[in-house]
């Protein structure tokens, strides 16, 4: 249950330490303690207290946030589970995605390297919540890293809700686009734009936008969302030269699964998003099998 200030006052006795007082005891303890049980039961305390929203501003002030960094750094697994609870728990404040969002590399680390159930768990609570409160680039997060250990704990785990929280659906390819595919596909449209030509030295070619956009489509169109899926919008941005002879993995991921569904997709060469973007889709609702 939330606190609201009234009920604090309540539960607090007449002598009794202020809230944001007890909090910053906390964090002063953690830094000053050479018990590491101490400090076990300090990162539990905090993480406790993030989960309501009445303490945030107490752990802001605190600089609690870096106190949930520092445990993630920890070689003590109790630690890390403490600060990625509580990250977990505080991901919704504006200040914390900010900050979260400055060490996300740190946090993505610590989900691929576990193999701690329940920092998994907490680590996909918080990326989901990230991923639908809209306040953190989804570029930032879906690195092939953390979508390849999403899928591997999706088939490993025997615990519901790690499998529940990883289903994330996505389908993912490689392909590596020839000269003889630009000429194909030159022909088709009528685009002869030199740069997609031999008249263009290899390092400097392209392959055409329109082609990346069409494999995502037959993606859309055949495996995810799948057939009788129709486009209504699509956004989409061309960030980088996608080049000919060197592998291109394609991933279309589905975000929102409805009536009128939203699938996100980039193309990647040597961990490069080359082409990115999302679309709404009119979608039939059918049983598919997302584990490729």
């Amino acid at each position: 249950m939330f606190s609201s200030h009234q009920s604090l006052r309540r539960r607090t006795p007449a002598q009794g330490i202020e809230r944001p007082e007890y909090i910053a005891h906390l964090v002063d303890e953690y830094y000053t303690t050479t018990n590491v049980e101490a400090q076990e039961q300090v990162t539990a305390n905090l993480a406790n207290f993030a989960y309501d929203p009445i303490n945030w501003p107490y752990l802001l002030q605190a600089e609690a946030l870096d106190v949930f960094t520092a445990s993630l750094e920890s070689a003590n697994p109790h630690l890390k589970l403490h600060g990625i609870a509580a990250l977990c728990n505080i991901c919704l404040e504006k200040s914390a995605v900010k900050f979260i969002r400055e060490h996300l590399k740190l946090i993505t680390d610590l989900f691929v390297r576990t193999d701690h159930p329940e920092i998994v768990l907490h680590s996909l609570t918080l990326f989901y919540q990230l991923l639908e409160s809209e306040d953190l680039d989804r570029e930032l997060l879906l690195v092939p890293a953390v979508l390849k250990t999403v899928q591997e704990w999706r088939q490993k785990s025997d615990d519901l809700r790690i499998v529940q929280l990883s289903g994330l659906q996505q389908v993912q390819l490689t392909k590596r686009f020839t000269q003889q595919d630009l000429e194909q596909f030159a022909r088709f449209t009528g685009d002869y734009n030199h740069i997609h030509s031999q008249d263009t030295p290899v390092e400097e070619r392209r392959v055409h936008g329109a082609l990346l956009n069409a494999v995502v489509a037959g993606i859309i169109g055949t495996k995810l969302p799948g057939p009788g899926t129709v486009v209504l919008e699509q956004n989409f941005r061309f960030l980088k030269p996608c080049r000919i002879e060197t592998d291109t993995v394609v991933t279309v991921r589905l975000m929102k699964s409805r009536k009128i569904s939203t699938v996100e997709y980039d193309c990647r060469q040597n961990e490069e998003v080359v082409f990115a973007g999302n679309a709404k889709l009119l979608t039939r609702h059918q049983k598919t099998d997302f584990t490729e």
